[in-house]
């Protein structure tokens, strides 16, 4: 995986919440035991990773931003139905 996807997938996965970021750490354990943890949290260098935890990484970060998509869309369908019923 290039630099710039690199980069792309750590900003998406800062914009995850913690039980996502949990599964995230799930993932990385399967392919690594370089894993630093600190009372701050668990950091990884994506140097460390293989290109397989990587695209697992980002098979899941994009499964998230797509459930996410899907349930704002609900939310402003719901929105406008709420608006017609009254």
């Amino acid at each position: 995986m290039n630099r710039q996807k690199k980069e792309w997938l750590k900003e998406q996965i800062d914009k995850l919440d913690s039980n996502e970021h949990m599964q995230i750490y799930n993932i990385t354990k399967k392919f690594t035991k370089e894993i630093t943890k600190t009372p701050d949290g668990v950091f990884i260098s994506a140097d460390d990773l293989s290109n397989d935890c990587l695209e697992e990484i980002e098979k899941y970060v994009v499964f998230c931003l797509d459930q996410r998509k899907r349930i704002e869309e609900d939310s402003k369908q719901r929105k406008q139905y709420e608006r017609l019923m009254d």
